[in-house]
């Protein structure tokens, strides 16, 4: 590799690692913010949320990660283009393949790596997401009780208060729990209380010890009301639901979900290796495309470009739809989408090597 094909290469590298950058942080904002939504519902622990959020960086990458090399490519060689550096490259005698060989070579680098991602890390993460999801249903109801705070569950259906906790046993003092029956609201008040969980179902459960359950009418016309005093309540605690968990073909690596057959297995293979393919035709595209005439505004083979991947990826997640809706299990799947771009990338690229 020559002198100048080292130099576009780096600074190639450099402004599609920025852009990766900055649109992986928007993405991560986004996660956590759902999952700090969770967190507050009590759905799982705040100390687990940094954790999530890292597992999710993989999902993050495979979404924005061939919009982060187009960008890169455009942003690179547009200031190559508006400091005059690509007319000199051309006045000195260099051909147009001197100039491409370096954005292939970024692009079979950066779709390895997406396929890398897509094929092992993102599975293993989501594995590993939902171990930790596991583990955060079953002390998130712990984790989240501040004493002295009124704090809401399973979505406002369950309200808990306590005067007390002691962490290292689960005891629990001063305790009023509310149920949101809408047809029967019950209301339990207990002078102590204890978590726990079943060493056989796994499942939780909150005792409450010495108290009084009060259950009553929702409606005016109705005034009946009906008290008991118990000297221990347990009560079974439903598990989480947590955003972001799943199972089967999302946890498989791609030689494995190579061998699965069905429409769920067909449709996660065109997801994994879209990703991997549109940094492949992106990244031919963005060099034509980041070629501006003289007095040609700045931002607009940007505009031009990101209008043609709205396009691209609106037709890709309509693909997947269709695959997913019909029950498609066999066929060309995505590969026409991914062709006809293709062909337009090269066509672009043929013509403005012609005139280069």
């Amino acid at each position: 590799m020559s002198i100048l094909q080292r130099y576009l290469f780096r600074e190639s590298l450099a402004a599609s690692l920025m852009s990766l950058a900055v649109f992986v942080g928007v993405i991560l904002a986004l996660f956590m913010a759902e999952l700090l939504g969770d967190a507050a519902q009590g759905q799982l622990p705040a100390a687990s949320v940094l954790a999530l959020l890292l597992l999710r960086l993989p999902e993050a990458m495979l979404l924005v990660g061939p919009l982060a090399l187009m960008t890169g490519l455009l942003l690179a060689f547009g200031r190559l283009g508006e400091q005059s550096e690509l007319v000199v490259i051309r006045s000195a005698g260099s051909r147009y393949r001197q100039t491409l060989l370096p954005v292939l070579g970024l692009a079979g680098f950066w779709s390895a790596f997406l396929l890398l991602v897509a094929g092992w890390l993102a599975p293993a993460a989501i594995e590993r997401t939902g171990q930790l999801m596991a583990d955060a249903a079953r002390y998130a109801l712990v984790a989240g009780l501040q004493p002295g705070q009124f704090e809401s569950f399973e979505q406002g259906r369950l309200v808990v208060y306590v005067g007390a906790i002691d962490r290292a046993d689960g005891s629990l003092r001063d305790v009023f729990v509310q149920h949101g029956d809408p047809d029967r609201p019950e209301v339990l008040t207990a002078a102590r209380g204890r978590l726990w969980t079943d060493a056989d179902s796994d499942e939780r459960y909150l005792s409450l010890l010495d108290g009084i359950q009060v259950q009553h009418s929702a409606g005016l016309e109705d005034v009946g009301r009906r008290e008991i005093r118990f000297a221990r309540n347990d009560i079974r605690l439903p598990v989480p639901v947590v955003s972001g968990g799943s199972e089967g073909e999302l946890m498989m690596t791609l030689p494995e979900l190579r061998q699965q057959e069905g429409p769920a297995a067909y449709r996660e293979w065109h997801w994994r290796l879209a990703a991997p393919v549109a940094a492949l035709v992106l990244a031919v595209l963005a060099l034509p495309l980041s070629n501006r005439l003289p007095r040609q505004g700045r931002f607009g083979p940007i505009v031009l470009a990101l209008g043609i991947y709205l396009i691209y990826t609106n037709a890709v997640h309509g693909g997947l739809v269709i695959i997913e809706q019909r029950g498609v299990a066999a066929g060309s799947g995505l590969w026409p989408l991914h062709l006809g771009l293709g062909v337009l990338a090269l066509a672009m690229t043929w013509r403005q090597a012609r005139r280069w």
